[in-house]
């Protein structure tokens, strides 16, 4: 059985964690959706609901989704820790790498790195949330309310290209602070010459017990013959 140490603790409760946090950021929409639709389509029975139900609506889904994200999460990093010797540094190595970065560099790295998600369901919802905004105006016709969100809708996909612009800048300037990557052929290498001279330097402190047992038992033979022995009495 293998005894973990403290880095590896660690790594995994960042891992779970980040997870956890993504399962409750689906589960928050989830819990909005399940909410809105509740409260748009059936208005009488929600109505109905008294506050503690009201708040379960939100934040049951919620909760379950991020703890089953981060049971998920934990099984798939014990995988990938356990798969091979090769998965198990690459693993500890990006997290000491996660650990040198500032809280700023943490969280645009973590936007970038889930950027394309991000700008998909902010797109998403500002089309949906502009079409709610403009149907609320009882003059304008339906065209002129479909232009009039497509307008809104443009001008945030507009806002969005720019975050990515300046998300992809951040990441440039992020990587300039980083030393430069190590081909894996030249790890393999590197990791195959540690290896060699950690079984050089056993050779050589196991040859050098040998020699200093057998000079301590020459040492030990040589005191012993040289003892002199006792004359004994004669009666």
């Amino acid at each position: 059985m293998k005894i973990i140490t403290n880095e590896e603790k660690q790594a995994h409760i960042s891992h779970i964690t980040s997870e956890g946090l993504k399962g409750m950021f689906y589960g928050s929409i989830l819990s909005v959706g399940l909410f809105s639709y509740l409260k748009t389509r059936h208005t009488a029975r929600f109505n109905g609901f008294n506050a503690s139900i009201k708040t379960c609506i939100i934040t049951m889904p919620t909760v379950a989704v991020g703890a089953f994200w981060a049971d998920q999460g934990s099984w798939e990093f014990d995988k990938k820790m356990h798969s091979s010797e090769y998965e198990e540094k690459k693993i500890l190595e990006e997290f000491r790498q996660w650990n040198q970065l500032s809280t700023s560099d943490r969280a645009f790295t973590v936007l970038n790195d889930n950027k394309y998600k991000i700008i998909i369901s902010t797109w998403a919802a500002s089309l949906y949330g502009s079409w709610v905004l403009v149907n609320r105006d009882k003059i304008m016709t339906t065209a002129q309310k479909a232009v009039q969100a497509r307008m809104y809708a443009q001008g945030i996909t507009i806002i969005l290209l720019l975050s990515t612009i300046l998300l992809a800048m951040k990441e440039e300037e992020i990587n300039k602070t980083r030393p430069p990557p190590i081909p894996e052929w030249k790890k393999v290498l590197l990791e195959k010459e540690a290896e060699e001279q950690q079984i050089l330097a056993n050779l050589k402190k196991r040859k050098e017990e040998q020699a200093a047992a057998a000079a301590a038992a020459a040492a030990a033979v040589s005191t012993a013959s040289s003892t002199p022995t006792s004359p004994v009495a004669n009666n």
